[in-house]
Protein backbone atom coordinates (compact mmCIF):
# COMPACT_ATOMS: atom_id res chain seq x y z
CA UNK A 1 0.00 0.00 0.00
CA UNK A 2 1.26 3.48 -0.89
CA UNK A 3 0.76 5.44 2.33
CA UNK A 4 1.32 9.18 2.68
CA UNK A 5 0.56 11.99 5.12
CA UNK A 6 -3.09 13.01 5.00
CA UNK A 7 -4.41 9.57 4.03
CA UNK A 8 -7.24 8.00 6.02
CA UNK A 9 -6.98 4.44 7.24
CA UNK A 10 -8.78 1.93 9.47
CA UNK A 11 -7.00 0.66 12.57
CA UNK A 12 -8.25 -2.59 14.20
CA UNK A 13 -9.30 -2.00 17.80
CA UNK A 14 -11.13 -3.32 20.82
CA UNK A 15 -14.09 -1.28 22.07
CA UNK A 16 -15.98 -1.10 25.35
CA UNK A 17 -18.87 1.13 26.38
CA UNK A 18 -17.87 4.71 27.13
CA UNK A 19 -19.35 7.28 29.51
CA UNK A 20 -21.91 8.44 26.90
CA UNK A 21 -24.14 6.47 24.51
CA UNK A 22 -22.31 7.86 21.45
CA UNK A 23 -18.82 7.21 22.83
CA UNK A 24 -16.66 4.10 23.19
CA UNK A 25 -13.46 3.37 25.06
CA UNK A 26 -11.07 2.24 22.32
CA UNK A 27 -7.81 0.29 22.54
CA UNK A 28 -5.58 0.13 19.44
CA UNK A 29 -2.45 -2.02 19.68
CA UNK A 30 0.25 -2.87 17.19
CA UNK A 31 3.82 -3.92 17.74
CA UNK A 32 5.25 -1.69 20.45
CA UNK A 33 2.59 1.01 20.14
CA UNK A 34 -0.72 1.37 21.96
CA UNK A 35 -3.48 4.01 21.93
CA UNK A 36 -6.21 4.11 24.58
CA UNK A 37 -8.94 6.71 24.79
CA UNK A 38 -12.54 7.69 24.10
CA UNK A 39 -13.85 7.95 20.53
CA UNK A 40 -17.20 9.09 19.14
CA UNK A 41 -19.05 6.18 17.50
CA UNK A 42 -19.13 8.00 14.13
CA UNK A 43 -15.40 7.20 13.78
CA UNK A 44 -15.97 3.44 14.21
CA UNK A 45 -16.57 1.22 11.19
CA UNK A 46 -19.18 -1.10 12.75
CA UNK A 47 -20.11 1.15 15.68
CA UNK A 48 -20.02 -1.92 17.91
CA UNK A 49 -21.04 -1.40 21.53
CA UNK A 50 -18.35 -3.86 22.61
CA UNK A 51 -15.79 -6.19 21.02
CA UNK A 52 -13.69 -5.89 17.86
CA UNK A 53 -14.12 -2.94 15.50
CA UNK A 54 -12.01 -0.53 13.44
CA UNK A 55 -11.42 3.16 14.10
CA UNK A 56 -10.75 5.74 11.39
CA UNK A 57 -7.37 7.49 11.67
CA UNK A 58 -5.49 10.11 9.65
CA UNK A 59 -1.83 9.53 8.73
CA UNK A 60 0.41 12.29 10.08
CA UNK A 61 3.72 11.06 8.63
CA UNK A 62 5.46 8.05 7.14
CA UNK A 63 9.08 7.20 7.91
CA UNK A 64 10.29 4.14 6.02
CA UNK A 65 8.41 1.07 7.26
CA UNK A 66 6.46 2.95 9.97
CA UNK A 67 3.67 5.51 10.06
CA UNK A 68 2.18 7.76 12.71
CA UNK A 69 -1.55 8.44 12.70
CA UNK A 70 -3.94 10.63 14.67
CA UNK A 71 -7.04 8.95 16.07
CA UNK A 72 -10.00 11.34 16.53
CA UNK A 73 -10.65 11.06 20.24
CA UNK A 74 -9.48 11.86 23.71
CA UNK A 75 -6.37 9.80 24.42
CA UNK A 76 -5.22 8.96 27.95
CA UNK A 77 -1.61 9.57 26.86
CA UNK A 78 -0.15 10.36 23.43
CA UNK A 79 -2.58 11.37 20.71
CA UNK A 80 -0.62 9.56 17.99
CA UNK A 81 -0.46 5.87 17.13
CA UNK A 82 2.61 4.36 15.44
CA UNK A 83 2.29 1.29 13.23
CA UNK A 84 3.83 -0.59 10.32
CA UNK A 85 3.08 0.48 6.75
CA UNK A 86 2.83 -3.13 5.56
CA UNK A 87 -0.14 -3.66 7.92
CA UNK A 88 -1.99 -0.47 6.95
CA UNK A 89 -5.62 -0.81 5.79
CA UNK A 90 -6.89 2.03 3.57
CA UNK A 91 -10.31 3.48 4.30
CA UNK A 92 -13.29 3.80 2.01
CA UNK A 93 -14.91 7.24 1.77
CA UNK A 94 -16.71 7.92 5.06
CA UNK A 95 -19.67 10.13 5.80
CA UNK A 96 -19.32 11.87 9.15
Amino acid sequence: MDLSAGASMWLPCEVKPGPFSDERMVLVTGGDSEWLGFVNTRWLKKRSPEGRDEVLARVVDVDGPTFRARIPGEAFQSGLFQGRVDRAVPSDPVQA
